[in-house]
């Protein structure tokens, strides 16, 4: 079954583009079902997100704030697997 990654963004995020670029790496590793939340869209998530994007959370693990690397990806996900079993 697929992990689901949502992560909160805006438009104009650069760190976004590549957080996303690099889940979509790992997705290639895993099963994830990423999806984008634009905080913008909404003004309770632009409230609680806005100054801090990108954000990732994993469904059943960590949520993770900038800044973000490929290895922390990684190992939030396997900690979320490890947790599921």
């Amino acid at each position: 079954m697929a992990r689901q990654v949502t992560v909160y963004t805006t438009p104009s995020c650069t760190l976004c583009r590549r957080v996303l670029e690099d889940l979509e790496l790992l997705a290639g590793e895993q099963d994830l079902d990423i999806r984008t939340m634009d905080v913008t869209a909404d003004p309770g998530l632009a409230e609680r997100y806005l100054l801090l994007v990108p954000v990732v959370e994993i469904a059943g693990g960590a949520t993770l704030q900038p800044p973000i690397s490929i290895r922390q990806l990684r190992s939030a996900l396997a900690a979320a697997q490890d947790f599921a079993l």
